[in-house]
C-alpha cells in the first residue's frame, strides 16, 4: 500500500526531510534585572559632603512639598531633609534659650531709623514710608531724595536732606527734615519677641546643634527660598545650575577658617560697609566676584555654616537675644562670627520683608506704628 504523504499545513506545502522534526528550543526568559540604585548627580568634591536642612512648620506641609519639589528639581545632588520648626505658638520655649524681649540698641546703627520731622520736632513719619501724596499729605523732597543704602553711611544731621509737606485740604505748606531717631539706638526700645521670632530663633538654634556635632558644613534653608528668579540688570536668569557653579565658587574661595556663608542677604557687607573703614577680608579681587565680607545683614533664608561657626554661636545663644538674623549679625560685626556673603545673592525669598511670612518681625517700623 503505498505510503500516505503528510498532510499540508495550511498557508503552504510540508516538504518530508525524512528526519524527526524536533522542536524549537524554548525561549530563555531573561533574567530578572538587578535593582538599580538611584543615580546621583555627579558634583564637585567640595559639595558632595554638603547637607540641608529645610526649616518647617509641621502645619505648613504645602510650603514643604513646594520647596521640596523645587530643590530635587533645580539641585538633584543635594541631600536635602525637613528639618520641623519650633512651632513658638504651640510650644514653650524656654527663655535660656530665647529671651521674650530685646533691645533695639544693638542693631539701631544698621537699621532704616530715618523719619521726617516738622521744624518744631514733631514727628511726620518714617522715611521708608514716606509717598509723594496720600489722602491728607502732598510730600516733595528737595534734591536726589534720600536712599539708605546710598546715603545713610556718610548721613550728616547737620546738612540733612529736607522736603516740603502741602496739606491738601487746606494748602498749607510746611518745611520737614530728615533725622536719624536716637531714641532707637540710645538707651533703644524694648520689644517683645513675637512667637513666630521665638520659633524661628529656636528653630536656627536646633540647628546650630546639628551642625555643632558634623565635621562637613551645613545648608541652612527656610522653607520659603527660591533659586528659580531673574536676576538684576543683564545677568540673566539664576537656576540650579548657577546655583551650584556660584556656591561652589565661594566655597573654594572662602577662608579655610569661615564660620557663616551667607546666600541670600540684606544689608551691609564688602563695598558698602556701614560702620566699618576697610576690608581685613584677605579675599583676592578675583575672589569678590564670588564673595564680600559681611559686616551686618539680614534674613537667615539661605546659609552654610561650619562646624566651628555653630560651635560659636552656641557659646553665645544663650539666650538668643534679638531676633536670630540680627543676632548673627551682631555677632559678626562684633567680630566673634567670621561671614560672608556670595555676591550677587544666589537665593531670593519668597516675597519682601514681613509679607506673607510665618514670622511676624517685631523690628518692622511699620509694627510699632500700628501698635
Amino acid at each position: 500500500m503505498a505510503p500516505k504523504k503528510p498532510a499540508a499545513k495550511k498557508g503552504g506545502t510540508v516538504k518530508s526531510t525524512g528526519k524527526a522534526l524536533k522542536k524549537p528550543a524554548a525561549l530563555k526568559k531573561p533574567a530578572a534585572a538587578a535593582a538599580k540604585k538611584p543615580s546621583v548627580p555627579k558634583v564637585a568634591k567640595e559639595l558632595q559632603a554638603l547637607e540641608a536642612k529645610v526649616v518647617n512648620l509641621e502645619r505648613r506641609p504645602d510650603r514643604w512639598k513646594r520647596v521640596e519639589a523645587a530643590l530635587k528639581k533645580e539641585l538633584p545632588w543635594l541631600k536635602v531633609e525637613r528639618f520641623l520648626a519650633s512651632d513658638g505658638s504651640k510650644m514653650t520655649i524656654p527663655e535660656e534659650e530665647v529671651a521674650m524681649r530685646w533691645n533695639t540698641s544693638r542693631n539701631a546703627n544698621f537699621a532704616d531709623f530715618y523719619e521726617w520731622a516738622f521744624e518744631d520736632g514733631t514727628t511726620w513719619m518714617w522715611a521708608a514710608d514716606a509717598p509723594e501724596e496720600d489722602d491728607t499729605w502732598k510730600f516733595t523732597e528737595n534734591g536726589d531724595g534720600f536712599s539708605y543704602i546710598r546715603d545713610a553711611p556718610a548721613f550728616d544731621e547737620k546738612n540733612a536732606p529736607s522736603g516740603t509737606l502741602e496739606k491738601k485740604a487746606t494748602g498749607e505748606k510746611f518745611t520737614v527734615k530728615l533725622r536719624f531717631a536716637t531714641q532707637y539706638l540710645n538707651p533703644g526700645e524694648t520689644q517683645l519677641m513675637s512667637g513666630g521670632e521665638r520659633g524661628c530663633a529656636h528653630s536656627h538654634r536646633r540647628l546650630w546643634e546639628f551642625a555643632a556635632a558634623r565635621e562637613e558644613p551645613t545648608l541652612v534653608l527656610e522653607d520659603d527660598v527660591h533659586i528659580g528668579f531673574d536676576r538684576n540688570g543683564d545677568l540673566g536668569k539664576m537656576n540650579g545650575k548657577v546655583f551650584t557653579k556660584r556656591l561652589l565658587e565661594a566655597i573654594k574661595r572662602a577662608p579655610a577658617d569661615y564660620d557663616v556663608i551667607y546666600l541670600g542677604w540684606s544689608g551691609w557687607r564688602g563695598g558698602n560697609f556701614k560702620l566699618w573703614k576697610e576690608d581685613d577680608s584677605g579675599l583676592a579681587a578675583s575672589d569678590k566676584k564670588f564673595l564680600q565680607k559681611a559686616e551686618y545683614v539680614w534674613t537667615t533664608v539661605a546659609y552654610v555654616i561650619s562646624q566651628a561657626g555653630a560651635k560659636k554661636l552656641l557659646e553665645v545663644a544663650s539666650p538668643i537675644d534679638q531676633p536670630v538674623d540680627n543676632f548673627m549679625a551682631w555677632h559678626v560685626k562684633e567680630h566673634m562670627v567670621k561671614a560672608l556673603s556670595v555676591s550677587p545673592a544666589v537665593v531670593r525669598q519668597a516675597q519682601t520683608w514681613n509679607v506673607g511670612s510665618d514670622v511676624p518681625h517685631s523690628d518692622d517700623v511699620a509694627l510699632w506704628d500700628a501698635a
